[in-house]
């Protein structure tokens, strides 16, 4: 089968059509740099929360700039149009590492070019119609998915409190002689794989399993960006009690890094550093998601003789 082209954007109507599918949600409390190829195709993108101090903002985005091709960045925010201001200063200073195309400021359902003398949008902003765009289809056809709003992302990995009782007696009432954690996560694995979902008892095996080193190391090493993967660890992260909630909140970041989801991935890392401060793989999974590292330049899963369970420290 072939891969679809590249998603281009054609002016700054097609952007603001496609952010929500680049950071997973609806936003209106947020600054994304969006970075495009010379030939104007969408690449990278970083996002922050709009209260992040501009020096931050600045430094991660030419770090983000400097690794790939990069033909020019644009800065759009969303707030209040008192943010005119400070959007405009982190244009001009990322604008020294890499060209800045528009620079964009949506407020309620109007944008605004920010961009001295540029015919754009008027001076009274331009009407936000993302139906006018094929981008949104064209994002939806390759699995991505924006829902409404951050809270809806929150709400994505919610606890399932009726679930999280019966996997609590399902935990009760395991055996003392548990299985091998490491056939525990592969047999779940394969589960999830054929399209089922984990019994309540299937469940608590697989929490245990996963509170054990090397049942840790087994699922973060088959885990990169599928969509059964995904959708078992978010499955996870609801129903079991806080106490087996880190590595499967952590595995949801992974796949959420892996498959380009920065929001979902810092809403699953800060549930599972909540529940187990320090974590080491919280810590490492922050890492990449705060350093320009892309996904694909981390082939994964690595080979088998490579030793996982050092990256842990």
């Amino acid at each position: 089968m072939l891969e679809p082209a590249p998603s281009v954007a054609r002016g700054p109507a097609d952007l603001l059509a496609a952010m929500p599918y680049v950071v997973g949600a609806h936003l209106d409390q947020c600054v994304i740099v969006v970075f495009v190829n010379p030939d104007d195709r969408l690449t990278d993108v970083v996002a922050f929360d709009r209260e992040t101090p501009l020096s931050v903002k600045v430094e991660q985005s030419i770090a983000m700039a400097s690794t790939t091709a990069t033909g020019a960045a644009y800065v759009v925010g969303y707030g209040p149009l008192s943010d005119r201001d400070q959007l405009i200063e982190l244009a001009d200073k990322l604008h020294t590492a890499v060209p800045v195309g528009h620079c964009l400021l949506v407020c309620g359902d109007r944008y605004y070019c920010l961009v001295a003398d540029c015919p754009c949008t008027p001076a009274g902003g331009a009407v936000l119609d993302p139906d006018s765009s094929v981008l949104p289809a064209e994002m939806a056809f390759r699995g991505l998915v924006a829902l409404p709003s951050g809270q809806a992302v929150d709400d994505f990995i919610a606890v399932d409190t009726d679930a999280r009782e019966r996997i609590t007696a399902s935990l009760a009432a395991l055996p003392e002689l548990l299985p091998d954690p490491v056939d525990v996560v592969h047999n779940s694995m394969a589960i999830a794989r054929s399209g089922d979902r984990l019994t309540d008892e299937q469940a608590a095996h697989l929490a245990v399993a996963l509170t054990i080193t090397g049942g840790l190391v087994a699922a973060w090493r088959a885990t990169t960006d599928q969509q059964w993967q995904h959708d078992l660890w978010r499955d996870l992260t609801r129903r079991v009690p806080d106490a087996y909630v880190t590595t499967p909140a952590n595995l949801v970041a992974w796949t959420a890094w892996r498959r380009r989801e920065s929001l979902l991935a810092w809403t699953a890392l800060t549930r599972a550093a909540t529940m187990a401060p320090d974590n080491s793989l919280s810590v490492l999974i922050a890492t990449f998601l705060t350093t320009p590292l892309k996904p694909e330049k981390l082939p994964w899963p690595p080979p088998e003789d490579f030793p996982v369970e050092r990256l842990l420290g």
